[in-house]
């Protein structure tokens, strides 16, 4: 017990008592961090009618929904291929997939803004130079919101990749081996043996996937800023703006406990209906 307790400890300091305290918060009038009235769940209440929130909430499952979706199919085929190769350049596939993963969230959004910038981008200065009107990606609806799945599911593939692979390379060769003898087709291979017995890293994969782009602040924050017109406005920027722009920290604490329970239904669910065991 005493070799934990040093790790407990971090973890109440930095993970349970924030949490009791963002409760507590959100069970008050708190503007501009003035203590105001006990309104209980009057913040709750006034969150759920708000339109922006529906409309924001909808957007960011969408996002979310289809970045994980290309993550994990892109990380799926890579890993595949991975699987097939050998020596130095499966290496080097691994160790670039990984690149995006684990570099800074805030200076791979810069890099991309930075790309995709109508005037001095990278891209635009290569379209002009080709004769072509420069292409102005965030400050469009629609260009902005692929920008941001784009970025999102470029930031999580050599994860889901890196998850998968283990996965594959944990699988008996004899059991592939015997199937091959019986026949057994590559597709079929894939479909009934190996799927199957990656079951584990794919949903791992799918669940960490799905928290981190729900849950995602900093890539919308830098690249988008949550417009044009609040067109990529997630709900974590929302939650954010509340706080640290409109200092509604009642409401926005609020609004982070929501999410919390959000995201922790997420998980559920996709333990229900993968009908996985612990």
């Amino acid at each position: 017990m005493g070799y934990v307790a040093p790790a407990m400890l971090v973890l109440i300091f930095l993970l349970v008592i924030p949490l009791f305290y963002t409760l507590y918060c959100s069970l008050y009038n708190l503007d501009y961090l003035v203590k105001g009235d006990f309104v209980g769940l009057g913040n709750y209440l006034r969150l759920l009618k708000d339109v922006r929130i529906s409309k924001s909430l909808l957007f960011t499952f969408e996002i979310t929904i289809i970045s994980t979706l290309l993550s994990v199919g892109i990380g799926l085929l890579l890993a595949l291929w991975v699987d097939r190769e050998h020596g130095l350049f499966a290496y080097l596939i691994e160790m670039f997939g990984l690149i995006p993963w684990v570099i800074s969230m805030m200076v791979a959004a810069l890099l991309w803004r930075w790309l995709f910038n109508g005037d001095l981008g990278l891209f635009n200065m290569i379209l002009k130079a080709l004769g072509h009107n420069p292409i102005y990606v965030v400050e469009n609806k629609n260009s902005a919101i692929i920008a941001l799945i784009f970025v999102l599911t470029w930031r999580l593939v050599g994860y889901a990749m890196i998850m998968i692979l283990a996965g594959l390379k944990s699988l008996d060769p004899v059991l592939l081996e015997a199937a091959k003898v019986d026949g057994a087709t590559p597709w079929q291979l894939l479909w009934h043996i190996k799927l199957p017995l990656i079951k584990t890293q794919l949903l791992l994969s799918i669940i960490v996937l799905t928290v981190s782009n729900f849950t995602n602040n900093t890539v919308p924050k830098v690249l988008t800023s949550g417009g044009p017109n609040d067109a990529t406005n997630v709900i974590t920027l929302f939650q954010y703006n509340l706080g640290f722009r409109y200092y509604q920290f009642g409401t926005s604490a609020a609004l982070s406990i929501l999410i919390m329970l959000i995201t922790s239904l997420i998980i559920v669910l996709y333990i229900k209906v993968s009908n996985y065991k612990i």
